[in-house]
């Protein structure tokens, strides 16, 4: 079968640009069926200079989840391959006892189909695009679960425990952003989403920087700060987004 052309996202003409097309060339000619994607930073043309190419490849050939890693035009090279029937009931299992994706969800969610003969792709971010529905719709459930997860790093700074107080505020204060991005209906999959965590927190909701900001970096006395974070995400739904 004569492999069908691909197409890119509005990229400018930089290495990433180069690599994109050399790689995606390379894989469309030895998969000519398979269902190509870009995704991460290069697939809206945020990428900078030192960013990885993010792929991921949806071909029936594929037995089982992989991941490999090469270089092209100079750029490092990021490939998950796929098998179009992935099991979706594990990721939505995961899905809803973190509250998160999976790595492999994000970037099935957020990829650039740049080619997909056989629908694949476009199948996959359909079923993906359920399960973060489904998700969203628990999300109450979600908020309490990091609650719970907040209270327990609470009792256990309170008793003492093998691990550090750091390791335990640390959860805490994971607990408390995750909660609060939960509640707002934000999403936080990507590396660059929560890298920017608190800087959305920043412009939405001041109180709670303030009490974060206090608690950076953690030391003892992170301890007040956190305690009053958890009391503010976590009350009643009062500051629930719709």
């Amino acid at each position: 079968m004569e492999a069908t052309p691909f197409t890119l996202p509005d990229l400018p003409r930089d290495a990433h640009r180069a690599a994109a097309e050399s790689v995606l060339g390379r894989l469309a000619a030895r998969f000519p069926s398979a269902g190509l994607g870009v995704t991460g930073s290069v697939s809206t043309g945020t990428h900078t200079a030192e960013s990885d190419l993010d792929l991921v490849v949806a071909d029936a050939s594929f037995r089982r989840e992989m991941q490999f890693a090469t270089r092209a035009e100079g750029v490092r090279t990021a490939i998950l391959c796929l098998h179009p029937g992935f099991d979706a009931e594990r990721e939505r299992r995961w899905m809803l006892a973190s509250g998160g994706d999976a790595a492999m969800v994000t970037m099935v969610r957020t990829a650039f189909v740049a080619r997909d003969p056989a629908g694949w792709l476009a199948e996959m971010q359909r079923t993906v695009a359920r399960l973060s529905g489904e998700r969203h719709a628990r999300r109450g459930e979600l908020v309490a679960l990091r609650r719970e997860r907040a209270l327990a790093a609470v009792r256990a700074l309170a008793k003492g425990t093998e691990a550090t107080d750091e390791q335990l505020q640390l959860e805490l204060f994971a607990a408390v952003v995750e909660g609060w991005y939960l509640r707002k209906g934000l999403s936080m999959d990507s590396k660059r989403e929560s890298a920017r965590a608190i800087d959305v927190i920043a412009a939405r909701d001041p109180e709670l920087h303030q009490l974060l900001r206090r608690a950076i970096p953690i030391t003892h006395g992170s301890m007040a700060p956190l305690l009053r974070a958890v009391d503010y995400v976590f009350e009643p739904a009062a500051r629930d987004d719709p």
